[in-house]
């Protein structure tokens, strides 16, 4: 006999997640632009630009990472020569706010304090006396000078819905005399997450929620309880696409591939997994929202890996619409695209990506290729896939171009200063320790008929657009700058190979050349401060190389 009693708590579960997902599915989600100004000082006028630019492409927030570009009263000595007022600061929040835009600040509070720490007068409050990136979480003074910084922050914002806290990539995080026997006692996530909640106190007590990255937490997927569920979770995932993946991020382990993946993480974390056996991209968001978080996954236009002058076009675009379709389906709180200032490249290369998150939260049910379609005829009014293919082609990542290959981040930290004179020799010499050199070298020689290919062929197409010519006159220009970067890489081979090449005089002088070229570039979006140090960055390290070759 059919009890219904016994069914009818099933029932009313089912209803309940049913009408939850059909609630939070119905809400706007918060579409979030990331303003970076780490490392590259923005124009003012640009900055304007920009906030018009991501409003009319169906952003809702910014995510304003400002570090020492404005006039700070707590950290003066952290001030960039650059830095805005509080007052443009000011009007630039306002009318951002008056575009629909909702302000978000970033404050970094354990990791990357770089700009802060490599002052002599805050060596205190390092974790580990010989790096100057991560806050010692147990000192006193850390969490007095935070809280004011963050009231500061708080009194240049006004009214605020969110506040991001930072807290990614935190490696010497417990580590020190008194933060490591506490995370031993303790575990980690507990100390990370009674440090944040007391740096929060000014927060809390306005009804701002905290934000804090997800890669340090997730890194104790069966610690999260720890973490208070006010706290907004930013998930970021720069890997994963719009597809099943081969291999996906396990926090604390790496990137593994299915065969790699321990069969007690699977039992513990089954979200890895879909319902096709299949790893499950953006996993760590199905997680996070199981232990009860509210999430804002995150993918990237500008990464770890790009050429100093362009992107990688398919992993941005992949793993934008990834995760923008990701937020819909899930039912998370939003999706942020970062782009880290310290890649370089301009706004205007990322325009064709930047455009898809927004493109993808409204027409979640269209395929990848149809939303690049559709992107392609709203941004350039030209009905094809190859702007986008030829983009990838000009954007090829190669050494001597890209991450650490030049003078850009060469200490592995978020910082902008100058490489040794003999960084180029010493990073040959550890890629042929290594047994790298050889495969290194492949990948450059194949750098310049890829990029001269896009060139052509972009200059091809440039006559049957009929709009979106600012983009590809940028696009043309990055490429301009990446063809003689390969030149000059496969000339660093050549030499390092003992080979025939250019007479190094001549070299010199195309890198003063092209420094110049690029200088001038720069001042449509930096500074111009910020154009020098940038320029310098890039060249000076290879300029060193042909000179004491």
């Amino acid at each position: 006999m059919f009890n219904k009693n016994k069914f009818l708590p099933v029932v009313i579960l089912l209803l309940t997640v049913f009408f939850t997902n059909q609630y939070y599915a119905s809400k706007e989600k918060l579409i979030v632009f990331h303003f970076d100004f780490n490392s590259v000082s923005l124009n003012k006028e640009y900055v304007y630009k920009w906030i018009d630019k991501a409003a009319g492409m169906g952003y809702n927030a910014i995510l304003w990472e400002i570090e020492d570009d404005v006039e700070w009263e707590t950290c003066k000595e952290c001030v960039s020569e650059s830095a805005f007022s509080k007052s443009e600061i000011k009007e630039i929040i306002k009318y951002s706010r008056s575009l629909g835009l909702e302000p978000i600040p970033l404050l970094q509070t354990i990791g990357h304090g770089e700009y802060v720490l490599q002052h002599e007068k805050y060596f205190s409050l390092r974790e580990d006396s010989t790096r100057y990136d991560c806050y010692c979480t147990s000192n006193e003074d850390v969490k007095t000078f935070l809280k004011k910084w963050i009231n500061e922050y708080l009194d240049l914002f006004g009214d605020l819905k969110y506040f991001h806290l930072g807290g990614d990539e935190a490696y010497a995080f417990a580590t020190c005399d008194v933060c490591k026997p506490t995370a031993e006692s303790v575990g980690e996530n507990k100390l990370y997450a009674d440090y944040l909640k007391e740096i929060a106190e000014p927060l809390l007590k306005n009804n701002i929620r905290p934000g804090i990255w997800g890669d340090m937490i997730l890194s104790h997927p069966n610690d999260l309880d720890d973490i208070p569920k006010e706290f907004v979770i930013w998930d970021w995932n720069y890997w994963d696409g719009d597809s099943s993946p081969n291999h996906i991020m396990v926090w604390g382990s790496g990137r593994l591939s299915k065969e790699n993946i321990p069969d007690s993480l699977i039992i513990t974390t089954p979200e890895i997994i879909d319902n096709e056996g299949n790893l499950r991209a953006f996993y760590t968001s199905n997680v996070l929202q199981r232990n009860g978080f509210d999430v804002i996954l995150c993918s990237t236009s500008r990464s770890h890996g790009d050429a100093v002058f362009a992107g990688r076009n398919n992993l941005h675009v992949d793993n934008i619409i990834g995760a923008a379709r990701k937020t819909v389906t899930d039912n998370l709180l939003g999706t942020c695209v970062t782009s880290w200032a310290v890649r370089i490249p301009n706004y205007e290369t990322q325009e064709p990506w930047f455009y898809l998150a927004p493109l993808t939260v409204k027409n979640s049910g269209l395929s990848k290729d149809e939303l690049m379609l559709k992107a392609s005829k709203d941004l350039f009014k030209y009905d094809g896939l190859e702007l986008y293919k030829n983009f990838n082609r000009i954007g090829y990542s190669f050494p001597f171009a890209n991450t650490n290959t030049t003078g850009i981040m060469w200490t592995g930290l978020k910082d902008s200063k100058p490489a040794p004179a003999n960084y180029i020799r010493d990073l040959i010499e550890r890629l042929k320790s290594r047994d790298r050199w050889n495969s290194n070298v492949q990948i450059v020689k194949k750098s310049t008929d890829s990029i001269s290919y896009g060139l052509t062929e972009l200059s091809a197409i440039i006559p049957n657009v009929d709009s979106g010519l600012e983009i590809l006159n940028n696009w043309n220009k990055a490429g301009y700058f990446q063809y003689w970067q390969s030149i000059l890489a496969n000339e660093i081979v050549k030499k390092a190979n003992d080979e025939n090449g250019i007479d190094a005089k001549e070299i010199l002088q195309l890198i003063n050349s092209l420094k110049k070229e690029f200088a001038f570039w720069a001042n449509d979006w930096m500074t111009e401060d910020s154009a020098i140090l940038n320029t310098g960055l890039i060249y000076d390290s290879l300029e060193n190389y042909f000179k004491n070759k």
